[in-house]
């Protein structure tokens, strides 16, 4: 009896040295391919460093307007999980640094109003600009991590979230039509293109839903 309960008590400190509150994982969300590594403070709270990165290319037309746009999703920040209830279900907050971006070259394939004034497509030409966003943005969300009770070992976990990217900032690098060196007619193509980005509520709060899988040591 006294063996078994010597090997017992052994065993346990042995599983103990070996689990680290260190933690890696791997994800996919709508920021795109992610990382993250971390550090488990307590058994209700722990910090991730957490990136992410993806790239589209992408051609539209809607008959007035042709666009050619080159999107980069690019995040990477620190966040806090608050294990509230003591199990997997996680409050988590923290900041990020925001490198989404969009690449935009628009053509008018008729005559077309920027800011309330028409142009024609000679005027326009090719818009060459860049639509980006507040470079360092908060996150808030809630998830849950399956294996957060658990000494080491391979879990699943899901978040449901905000980004809070703001209103986009436009800049136009150039125009190739006749009006390319037009400063007034330069403003109203960005204002025009700014306030047609910022109808979308879904860019100023952007919704991210991220799955995952996680191994911790």
């Amino acid at each position: 009896m006294k063996k078994i309960t010597l090997t017992a008590l052994m065993c346990g400190l042995l599983t103990s040295a070996h689990a680290t509150p260190f933690s890696a994982g791997l994800g996919v969300s709508t920021l795109g391919i992610g990382a993250n590594a971390g550090y488990k403070i307590s058994n209700s709270f722990k910090v991730r460093a957490a990136g992410n990165y993806f790239k589209l290319s992408r051609s539209v037309s809607d008959g007035d307007l042709t666009y050619k746009g080159k999107l980069r999703m690019f995040t990477i920040g620190v966040l806090g999980d608050w294990h509230c209830l003591g199990n997997g279900f996680r409050i988590t907050g923290g900041l990020m640094y925001n490198g989404n971006q969009l690449n935009l070259d628009v053509t008018p394939n008729n005559s077309h109003s920027y800011n309330g004034v028409t142009y024609t497509p000679q005027q326009i030409g090719t818009v060459k600009g860049t639509i980006k966003f507040r470079r360092i943005a908060p996150y808030l969300g809630l998830g849950f991590d399956s294996g957060h009770e658990n000494a080491s070992g391979f879990s699943f976990n899901a978040d449901l979230g905000v980004l809070f990217q703001g209103s986009a900032r436009g800049k136009i690098k150039s125009i190739s039509g006749l009006a390319a060196n037009d400063a007034t007619t330069i403003e109203n193509v960005k204002e025009d293109v700014v306030k047609a980005v910022n109808k979308k509520k879904l860019i100023k709060y952007y919704p991210v839903l991220s799955l995952g899988v996680s191994y911790k040591f």
